[in-house]
Formats: structure tokens, sequence, C-alpha cells
């Protein structure tokens, strides 16, 4: 008895009492692993957050032309577009993509029967055409703040370049067949082939616009200086021609990191967008479903926009769906 008695209360043999010990220790440790992990995974996705929201932050409020104690402008008349100086394949294709665009977006659109208020007009000399076009049309532009902007219009390099009235540009409208013509005019002039039209008397646009009442586009001029566009294709033009003509967008403004169809002619921002980004459609969404009477607005957007590009960013690869084929044709007047 008293052999059996020792024996029972030798000590564990090491390999056992080691085993023991690991058995209790490795569930605490891989917890405080676990633990330990979830600060780490959750100040990550924090600092991406922020980055995005700054991002985001920087674009709209980079991209959208604004003025200090004015409204934001967008279309709040149906849009009627217009283009000129394509071929007629071209034209259709842009026309298209316009109409789609700003039923996406929930920008008003007038039906096939209307009055052009948002001109897309390809010219081979834009400063001419521009000169010959305000001389036939006085109240082409609006001159509220003199006529220094409008000559800063006419006379930039940009190879797209866009100008926004807020009210009527006059009782008489110009037919295309008018801006046809004076297209096909102004190609075989020179830079200083056409002066500058005369006034006897002030612009009839009425007066400034007080920030209690919004600023409602009434006509979008885009011209595109057809020797600077031969890099991009007609989706691309398409697509930056929408956001351009459905927001008072700040060409000379740096958009940081946003993916935008509006690089497409940075050769420094690297690989032009192919097509709108989500960036871009989001932005516009945001403009046409946010309120234009509030001063917040562009801080309304800014949010409605992150929200967008943050479930965007979240959501599962899924394939892009193919865009509508473009015509294969060389800008050349149809109309």
């Amino acid at each position: 008895m008293l052999d059996h008695a020792r024996l029972g209360r030798r000590p564990l043999p090491r390999v056992v009492a080691l085993a023991a010990l690991v058995a209790c220790l490795l569930p605490t440790a891989v917890l405080r692993a676990a633990a330990d992990s979830i600060p780490t995974l959750t100040v990550e996705s924090s600092r991406e957050a922020q980055q995005l929201k700054h991002d985001v932050d920087v674009f709209v409020s980079s991209a959208i032309g604004k003025s200090w104690d004015e409204s934001l402008m967008r279309w709040n008349r149906p849009i009627c577009p217009l283009v000129a100086g394509l071929s007629r394949p071209m034209a259709e294709f842009v026309l298209l993509r316009l109409s789609n665009l700003a039923r996406s977006v929930h920008a008003p659109l007038d039906g096939e029967q209307c009055k052009p208020n948002l001109f897309v007009l390809v010219a081979q000399n834009p400063s001419a055409f521009l000169k010959l076009l305000w001389r036939h049309e006085p109240n082409l532009f609006d001159t509220r703040n003199g006529i220094e902007p409008a000559k800063r219009f006419i006379e930039t390099p940009r190879p797209i370049r866009a100008w926004y009235n807020a009210s009527e540009m006059g009782a008489d409208d110009t037919p295309a067949a008018t801006i046809t013509s004076i297209l096909s005019q102004s190609a075989g002039l020179g830079a200083a082939g056409a002066d500058y039209p005369v006034f006897s008397q002030p612009s009839s646009l009425g007066s400034r616009l007080s920030h209690s009442v919004v600023r409602n586009l009434s006509e979008v001029i885009v011209v595109i200086d057809a020797n600077q566009i031969g890099k991009i294709n007609v989706g691309q033009l398409a697509d930056y021609v929408g956001m351009i003509g459905l927001a008072q967008i700040d060409l000379d403004k740096n958009l940081g990191h946003a993916p935008s169809i509006l690089k497409v002619f940075n050769a420094q921002e690297g690989p032009a967008p192919l097509e709108m980004t989500e960036w871009d459609r989001a932005l516009l969404t945001a403009l046409y479903s946010t309120s234009q009477k509030s001063r917040l607005q562009i801080s309304e957007m800014q949010t409605a926009v992150f929200k967008e590009v943050a479930a965007q960013s979240a959501a599962p690869m899924t394939p892009q769906s193919t865009p509508e084929p473009a015509p294969e044709s060389s800008p050349e007047s149809a109309y």
C-alpha cells in the first residue's frame, strides 16, 4: 500500500505537463492575436474612408462652377440638344449618348421636336466661328458682367470649351441652317479673319441673380476644335460633352485624384478614361437630386457622391456593360 501511495503522488511526466500547458494557453493566444488585428483593420479601413472622402470632396468642390453668393446652375427646363459640324452617324451617336446620360442622372429632357438650347458645335476655326456667330446673334452671350468673359471664351485654346447662359439669349432664334452656314464661312478664315461685334447698347439679359433665386441653365454652347480632338474617340467626346453640357464645370480647377472623363485631355494624369466614370455619374446625379435652393448644396452633393462611390468600391466586381458602338467616321459637317 505504501508503494502504491508513493506511486500515485509522483509528479506528472514533463511531456504531459507541457501538453496541458499548451492546451490551456493556445486559445488565449489565438484570441489575443485576433483581438489585436481588429484595431489594425479598423484603422486601415478608417484611413481609406477618410482618404476617399477627401478625394470626393476635392472633386465635387473643384469640378462644379460656383459663385460666392449664387446658387449652382443646372437644367430645370427640358434639354434639347443640337449637334452640328459632325457627320450624320457621329452626330446621331452623340445625341443618343447625351439623351441616355440625361435620363440616367434625372436631368429633364425634351422631345424630338423642340427648340435647341444645348448646342454642340464642331468648328475648324472656333474663334472665327464664334465671332461671326456673335455678330449674327448679338445676345448670344450673357454679358451682364461685361464682354471680357465672352472674349476669353472665344480666344481660349482649349480643345473643347463651354459657355453657360442663365437667361434667354434673345427673342430671335438662330436656326441650324444659319449655324451650319457660319461654320462653313469661318473654316477658311485665319485667327484674325473675323472681328468682334460692335454693340450700341447694353445687353438686355436682365439683372444679376441673387442667391434667393436659383440659377437655371437656359442655353449651353459647347464648341469643339476639330483640329484638337484627334486623340480621343467619339465615345469619349460624347461623354466629355455630356459632363460639361449638363453641369457648369470649372475646367481650370485641379480635380485631385478623382478618376474622371474631364481628364481626357490631360496627358499628365496617365491613361485617359475610355468613358464617363462612376465618379462623373455620381456628381451629375447629386447635382440633380439635391436642393438647388440650399446654401449647403455643395456639401450635400459631396455626401451623396461619397456614398455612391463608396458603395461602388465595396460592391463585388461585375463586368462592365458594353457601351454603344461608336460609328467609324471622321468629323465633317452634315447639318
